[in-house]
């Protein structure tokens, strides 16, 4: 009887225990799903990587069968794999899934697990949200007015609108049918909120060209990116035409101003202006470079030609041609210049007096103008000035001179020389003072002596003269 009571007890001890349930589903779960990089860009691939966890206290493994990813009412994949294996219980599964969006923008996903836990199919959803925005710096492109075989300077900007700045950044610029120079830029790092333009040569080769900048750097969290711009690069055929206005600028020596207008649509490179006199070289001037459809003044400043007609020559690169252009001027400089004006001459003292003015009939003054009788044939100089000494002239005024010179009879010109400094050079001019008047009208000194038969015949006509008014005198008195 005790024996029986006491089945009975156990029967109903083990009826209150909780029994194993036959067929029951793993307490499974998706436990964590992570987005790296947090913020991808454009075309940049990153990862989904998702925890699967099955519980402690699960009463059966989880066989994971698949796991996939799709946007929000939307029943195609965006990736899956499959056949992932076994989490039992207290355990996890780690499931990375890699996939880009090639457009910016917020993109609402889910990532479902499917799995079979004693012969049931379990399923488990999770929802992620993933931001694709042009993140990290940008690229922009712009191209200027460009011609076939000329270089062209096309900017690129790079900007970094991040809170963190990156590092290794490195710049390339690449052209279909276009050459360019020093193609690649690097940076070690760019500071948040920093921008920083580069320039490019870039030489097109066609009418129609892309040019393709390639921006790679390092994030803050090690995460390397790559960011693209692109612009269109057309060209035009080269056209050229030079054109040369040579003009005089005012003073005694003034200066060839030459306006050079570059009427072509490339730049005139290697400019070298210069100043021709028949075959010989005046002067040489490089001037910098002069960009298309503009036009610039250059001042050629001259020394060493008093009036010539002057050639100006532009000789030019532009494009991938050498080119000349020319005209001419007709130079004229008014420097320092004398001319002996009020001459005057007078015998004095038997020697031939020459005086007047050295005038300056130029627009800058004279120095050291020395005047001096040159002698020759039937001049020789005398004293008191052989030579006369008078300094310096100013522009457009005048200064006294006196000269003296023996000159014999019959000698109708005494040659004068003037020599001065004008602009720093040596200058000397040769003149003929006429002496014909003075010469021609001075006593002869013979004629002055007490020899000659000139003297004898004077005397006796004055006595025979004095006889006959004595006589008649006489004759006169005895009539009365």
């Amino acid at each position: 009887m005790r024996r029986s009571a006491l089945f009975l007890v156990l029967i109903v001890v083990l009826a209150g225990l909780p029994s194993p349930t036959l067929g029951a589903e793993a307490t499974a779960y998706i436990d964590d799903v992570s987005v790296s990089p947090a913020q991808p860009a454009p075309g940049e691939r990153f990862t989904l990587t998702t925890v699967i966890q099955n519980a402690e206290n699960s009463p059966s493994n989880l066989d994971v069968t698949d796991v996939y990813v799709r946007r929000v009412d939307d029943s195609d994949d965006i990736t899956r794999v499959e056949e992932l294996g076994v989490i039992p219980p207290g355990s996890d599964l780690t499931v990375p899934l890699s996939m880009r969006f090639e457009k910016q923008g917020t993109y609402d996903l889910r990532v479902n697990v499917v799995g079979r836990s004693d012969g049931q199919v379990q399923r488990l959803q999770y929802p992620v949200v993933v931001r694709v925005r042009e993140g990290g710096p940008q690229v922009a492109v712009d191209v200027g007015d460009a011609v076939i075989g000329t270089e062209t300077p096309v900017h690129v900007t790079v900007s970094n609108g991040e809170d963190a700045a990156v590092r290794n950044v490195r710049l390339s610029v690449a052209a279909a049918s276009a050459a360019v120079k020093n193609s690649t830029r690097v940076l070690p790092t760019l500071d948040s909120g920093a921008a920083k333009t580069f320039e490019f040569m870039v030489t097109p080769e066609t009418d129609e060209s892309d040019i393709l900048a390639t921006l790679q750097y390092t994030t803050a969290d090690g995460n390397a990116r790559t960011a693209e711009a692109s612009a269109p690069l057309v060209a035009e055929q080269l056209r050229e035409e030079v054109r040369l206005s040579p003009t005089l600028g005012s003073g005694a020596r003034p200066s060839v101003l030459v306006d050079v207008t570059n009427l072509g649509n490339a730049p005139l490179e290697d400019l070298v202006l210069t100043l021709r006199d028949g075959d010989e070289t005046v002067l040489r001037k490089p001037v910098r470079a002069l960009p298309a459809e503009s036009e610039r003044t250059v001042r050629l400043n001259v020394s060493s030609v008093d009036r010539a007609t002057l050639d100006v020559v532009a000789s030019y690169e532009t494009g991938d041609q050498q080119g000349e252009a020319s005209s001419s001027v007709e130079y004229v400089a008014s420097p320092g210049t004398i001319e002996l004006t009020g001459i005057d001459v007078e015998i004095e003292d038997g020697k031939t007096h020459i005086s007047g003015s050295a005038s300056n009939v130029g627009l800058s003054d004279a120095q050291s103008v020395v005047v001096r009788v040159v002698p020759t044939d039937g001049v020789v100089p005398a004293r008191p000035y052989k030579e006369y000494f008078v300094g310096s002239v100013p522009s457009s005024d005048f200064a006294s001179f006196d000269l003296y010179a023996n000159v014999e009879a019959g000698v109708e010109t005494v040659p004068v020389e003037v020599t001065y400094l004008s602009d720093g050079r040596e200058k000397e001019i040769r003149t003929t003072v006429d002496v014909n008047d003075v010469s021609n009208s001075a006593p002869d000194p013979e004629e002055n002596s007490g020899g000659g038969l000139g003297t004898p015949l004077l005397l006796g006509g004055g006595l025979v003269a004095a006889l006959v008014v004595v006589g008649v005198g006489f004759y006169a008195y005895r009539q009365r």
